[in-house]
């Protein structure tokens, strides 16, 4: 009885971990998905959070920009000076606060110069080289992120307004292209985890309380399921100790008493007493049977009926006697064919096998062939590419000679309109000879009548006559090489608009020749993979060969051994004392 008391209680203790690990595994994945929900949903928040603090510096820099861009219209529209837009630039961005007034704007040029900032000491100076505490050039970073389409984040360490030390900070860079600002601001890391620690402190409040109640749940649950199993299990004992008797093999012990339960229980300990009366009637009757076959007689004949489900074990014992018989017989029979054919087999593989073994030394010295040709096609594909490589440098120098052409023509252009000015005022020096020429010999006639009181005047009427005829002779001589000047900066012009034209021409054949370099690179690359793939496969199909050799080899031999154990099975069977197909075709013990 104590042996049974245990035995229950292990049963109980059993039941109670089965059910207890059932309810513990399914309160513990809920609690898990409620915890797996719940830190989702903060982590989403907290992720909105930081993200509303990107947008936040985000908005705040493209408004600051967007007020820069109307301050710069107003200059194109020529309601202000250049120099009162840049001043009010400067005065936006110095001056614009966000956030509480905490938040402020810098603009940096793209050399690194501070150009506007709150702190006076860092207006104007030179950052480009600049490190923070991590040993980053945030300048430089900024200005990179910055000139990205649509801006850029960046994280840094930097001073903070109003407290000593070095903070951790995330800044928002956009280009404001009139002036090569980079506008920038940001927010502190602290501030942000700061704003955001009320949501850490609310989830994780939430998770003990979740895991409060899922303990609480789990204890209870475990006293009421002991309570309910003591009561179940409590007929189980003697049952238990009666079956584990049955199962040790002890078919002759009586039964328990039948259980006055009025339940399951009462059903179960009836059962009992039937199964175990049942169970020695069989086990008597098949052991005969067992014994008879271990001693190679399958001729004994089945005479005992069993009931109910047992019934099927005397129309199996029945189907083992005639299988069996026949299946010896065909084992028999079968020996002496394996026997034959195994040495059929066996030359056969033999034969496949040096066959295999030729397949395998052709095909290595097809993939051979192969890589080699792969090899060549890469160096080919590679030769392409740098040829390529040459065809577009070739292609970028004729254009920058054309650009070079372009600018002389201008020039020429400018040299031509040059010269026709200087003919303009060569021809008004020449009217100018004329005109002073004519009020010499004017002044000449007035003296000749003064007499002897003009003949100061007279001389100096000569001289003012001689040096117009000058000028009129160098204005001639002037218009005539300016002339002859003209013409050769059109005959200049002419030719270099001919080279210019035939350097565009040369540009198409070199951009021509580009495209077909690079239609002739791609084939190549084509080639180069689909000659690896056949590689691979050439590979693949080489080592299917030899596996078939290997394989073929180890029929032969697995044939050789099976010839030998034909002749052993055949004589394993000649011990069995068996029906005749006659006699089994017609006894009534063995139908």
């Amino acid at each position: 009885m104590e042996k049974q008391k245990r035995y229950r209680l292990q049963v109980r203790g059993k039941l109670i971990l089965f059910v207890s690990v059932l309810v513990f595994s399914t309160i513990f994945l809920l609690t898990a998905i409620f915890y797996v929900s719940l830190n989702r949903v903060y982590q989403n928040w907290i992720d909105s959070s930081y993200q509303s603090f990107d947008a936040n510096i985000k908005t705040a820099v493209e408004s600051i920009v967007s007020v820069l861009d109307a301050n710069y219209k107003r200059y194109e529209n020529g309601e202000i000076t250049e120099q009162e837009a840049r001043k009010n630039a400067e005065a936006i961005v110095r001056d614009t606060r966000y956030g509480d007034g905490k938040g402020y704007f810098w603009a940096d040029t793209s050399t690194g110069l501070c150009a506007v900032h709150r702190n006076p000491d860092y207006e104007g100076k030179e950052r480009y080289d600049e490190q923070d505490l991590a040993g980053n050039y945030y300048i430089r970073k900024l200005l990179e992120n910055g000139s990205n389409q649509g801006g850029g984040y960046t994280n840094f360490y930097f001073t903070k307004p109003g407290q000593d030390g070095v903070f951790a900070k995330r800044a928002y860079t956009l280009k404001f292209e009139p002036y090569d600002w980079y506008i920038s601001t940001g927010n502190y890391i602290d501030d942000i985890d700061g704003a955001v620690a009320n949501y850490q402190k609310q989830k994780i409040f939430e998770i003990l309380l979740l895991l409060g109640v899922s303990l609480s749940i789990c204890i209870i649950g475990l006293f009421v399921l002991a309570v309910l199993l003591n009561r179940i299990t409590a007929p189980l004992g003697p049952i238990a100790g009666r079956l584990k008797l049955l199962s040790a093999g002890d078919v002759h012990t009586p039964p328990v008493p039948v259980s006055q339960t009025k339940d399951e229980m009462e059903v179960l300990s009836y059962a009992t007493d039937e199964l175990i009366t049942q169970m020695r009637d069989v086990v008597d009757d098949i052991t005969i049977h067992l014994q008879h076959m271990a001693q190679g007689d399958m001729t004994l004949p089945v005479e005992k009926e069993f009931t109910g489900d047992f019934e099927p074990i005397h129309d199996s014992l029945l189907l083992i006697y005639r299988q069996l018989n026949q299946t010896l017989q065909a084992i028999h029979q079968s020996a002496d064919q394996v026997s034959a054919g195994s040495s059929q087999v066996a030359d056969a593989a033999q034969a496949l096998a040096s066959g295999a073994a030729e397949q395998a030394g052709t095909i290595e010295r097809l993939s051979l062939s192969i890589t080699e040709v792969s090899t060549k096609v890469e160096q080919s594909s590679a030769n392409i590419e740098k040829a390529t490589g040459y065809v577009e440098q070739t292609v970028g120098r004729v254009e920058e000679s054309n650009a070079k052409m372009k600018q002389m023509l201008n020039a020429m252009d400018e040299i031509k309109t040059t010269s026709d000015e200087i003919g303009k005022v060569t021809q008004d020096i020449d009217g100018i000879a004329s005109q002073t020429n004519l009020l010499a010999l004017n002044a000449a006639v007035e003296a000749a009548r003064a007499g002897e009181a003009g003949k100061g005047f007279a001389i100096v009427a000569d001289e003012v006559r001689s040096l117009a005829a000058k000028a009129a002779q160098a204005a001639r001589q002037t218009a005539v090489l300016v002339d002859n000047a003209s013409k050769a900066v059109k005959d200049g012009m002419d030719t270099a608009r001919d080279n210019a034209d035939l350097l565009m021409d040369v540009i198409n054949q070199a951009r021509h020749m580009r495209e077909l370099m690079e239609t002739v690179e791609r084939a190549s690359r084509e080639q180069t993979i689909a000659m690896n793939e056949v590689t691979c496969g050439i590979s693949q199909i080489s080592a299917v060969v030899q596996s078939n050799a290997a394989t073929a080899e180890q029929s032969s031999a697995s044939s050789e051994e099976l010839s030998a154990q034909a002749d052993l099975l055949r004589e394993e069977v000649s011990k069995f004392k068996i029906v005749s197909q006659e006699v089994l075709g017609h006894s009534s013990g063995i139908k």
